[in-house]
């Protein structure tokens, strides 16, 4: 009854090998303008949070790698206070034993005090 046709359209292209995807990786380049160092964003940040699509792309990047730089800034400070929290907290540690000690030679010099005394 029914006949089973050939497919009229042609098979989808074969997926790239992984050698193929890291030769064309050699290959690719990134063409970023160049960014002010120190230029105050804060307008540019707010037009681009408003109408994003007036910015020019020159802009554009220079707003997002000074973001970038603010996040990396961030990430770098959290990894400099957890850091110090540690130094704190094992330094507080310390602390608590040396005074343990301290606690302790000081009920015994007072119960030898005691029985010389009595």
């Amino acid at each position: 009854m029914f006949k089973k046709s050939k497919p009229k359209t042609k098979p989808p292209p074969t997926a790239p090998t992984v050698d193929e995807m890291l030769a064309d990786m050699e290959t690719f380049e990134v063409q970023r303008p160049p960014v002010a160092a120190n230029s105050d964003n804060s307008d540019l940040e707010h037009e681009l949070l408003t109408e994003p699509e007036k910015l020019p792309l020159q802009t554009w990047w220079q707003v997002f790698d000074a973001y970038d730089q603010k996040v990396t800034k961030l990430a770098a400070t959290i990894d400099t206070l957890e850091s110090q929290k540690e130094k704190l907290q094992s330094c507080c540690a310390k602390l608590e034993q040396n005074a343990e000690e301290l606690r302790e030679g000081i009920q015994k010099q007072q119960s030898l005090i005691k029985k010389a005394v009595n």
